[in-house]
């Protein structure tokens, strides 16, 4: 199972905002937020909320990819 399934499976919001994962690596993640009217603000743009989450998911994809292995440790 990838990073980006992974989070899919097991953080809610992930699934709710419909977020995708491309390349993950322990450096970099790129993450895309599909565009849905649902989660605009008032002036029509991605809410601020959705975009922390999509940042706060990538973040979290590049530390699972960092540090994976080692979370038996802790």
């Amino acid at each position: 199972m990838s990073v980006g399934e992974m989070l899919a499976a097991t953080v809610p919001m992930v699934r709710t905002l419909d977020l995708a994962f491309g390349e993950i690596t322990p450096e970099r993640a790129v993450a895309h937020l599909p565009d849905q009217a649902a989660y605009h603000n008032h002036v029509g743009g991605p809410h601020a909320g959705a975009m922390f989450t999509l940042a706060e998911s990538a973040s979290g994809a590049i530390v699972l990819a960092a540090f994976g292995e080692q979370l038996t440790r802790a």
